[in-house]
Formats: C-alpha cells, sequence, structure tokens
C-alpha cells in the first residue's frame, strides 16, 4: 500500500470515528437523567421527546402537572414549582439488554406531612424550601427504557404517578386557599384524569 493510500485509509477511519461519535445515541442511563431534568425544570417538550411512543401512563402524569398549575391560583403554583425543584435523584443501577434497559433510582421527595407538623404558613414553607430545610422522604423507582429508532426511550416509570401530582395539588390548596377552593380544585382535576383515563 502506497503513502498516499495509507493516509487516505487514515483520514477515513479518523471521519468515521468522529462521525460515530457525533451521531452516538444516548445511554439509557443518560436518558433517565434528561428526562428527570426536564421534568424537574418543567421543560416537558424535551421530556416527551424522551417517552416511547408506545406510552400513554407517563404522558398522562406530564400533563397532569401541566393541567395542575395550569388550573392552579399563582400562589399555589409556585408552592408547586418549589416543592418539585426540591425532588432530588440518583440513578443507582443500570441493567442493559438488547433492546431493554432497566435504571433504579432513589428519590428524596418532600415530606408534606412533616412539613404541615412544621408549618401551615405559605411563606414560611417557601422559606424552608429555599434553605432545604423542608422535611425529606425517600422513595425508590425505577425507568424501564426500550429502544425505538435506535434510540433508548422510556417506556415505564415506577414509583411516580399522576395520583401523587393531584395529591400534592390539593393538600397545598387546603393550606394555602382553604378547604372550600381545595375541594373545588380537586373535583376539577378528577374530572381531568378521567377524560385522561377514557383517552379524551
Amino acid at each position: 500500500m502506497s503513502t498516499r493510500q495509507k493516509l487516505l485509509l487514515t483520514f477515513f477511519i479518523v471521519i468515521g470515528v468522529f462521525s460515530g461519535v457525533s451521531y452516538a445515541q444516548d445511554s439509557p442511563r443518560v436518558v433517565v437523567k434528561k428526562y428527570l431534568d426536564a421534568v424537574r425544570s418543567n421543560d416537558y417538550d424535551k421530556a416527551y421527546a424522551l417517552i416511547s411512543k408506545t406510552d400513554t401512563t407517563i404522558i398522562n402524569w406530564l400533563k397532569l402537572i401541566q393541567y395542575v398549575k395550569k388550573i392552579a391560583p399563582v400562589r399555589l403554583a409556585e408552592i408547586i414549582d418549589l416543592a418539585h425543584t426540591a425532588v432530588r435523584q440518583e440513578v443507582i443501577s443500570t441493567s442493559v439488554g438488547n433492546s431493554t434497559a432497566l435504571i433504579k433510582i432513589h428519590s428524596t421527595i418532600p415530606d408534606m406531612e412533616g412539613t404541615l407538623r412544621i408549618t401551615q404558613n405559605a411563606e414560611d414553607i417557601k422559606s424552608l424550601l429555599n434553605r432545604g430545610g423542608l422535611p425529606m422522604k425517600e422513595r425508590l423507582g425505577e425507568c424501564t427504557l426500550v429502544l425505538e429508532d435506535g434510540m433508548w426511550r422510556i417506556s415505564k416509570v415506577k414509583g411516580i404517578s399522576s395520583d401523587q401530582a393531584a395529591d400534592i395539588a390539593t393538600d397545598f390548596a387546603a393550606l394555602i386557599l382553604g378547604k372550600d377552593e381545595a375541594k373545588r380544585i380537586a373535583k376539577t382535576i378528577e374530572a381531568f384524569m378521567k377524560k385522561q383515563e377514557k383517552g379524551a
């Protein structure tokens, strides 16, 4: 092989390597981290892009969060956002097969009951959240991923549900806005969830 041929071969190998790096798919672990970060930062479009086309549960959950924040009074929506950003999650194990993967997650989330024992004042709750003094509790969950068109996508999330989002909203509503307003919001959320179940 001539020197010119060797140089050309080397050139194409280098181009191939860099092309492979440029178009390499994210690992299941990276996909899950991106999803969790997107949900925490309320970037739902980014979160949707990381979910399997076969899923309905996760998408319904994200839609519920968006809906709750849309109908909630500003004071309530602000508290929900703060509680949401207080969540901390860490990947503790990764198991990858040919076309599926399982990522186990350790979560630290706001403890609503513990918070209410300390204070029932909305401003105090915000202060606790901002200072990192909010009572927290731990939870284990997992994400199942599948390969779709050569890319890893989340097909199932265990340990997180739309019911929890609804409970947080109504609990905070009772605390901040009173029982009557909390009941109204709870009924509105319930009606929305029923529509979701029917595929409306």
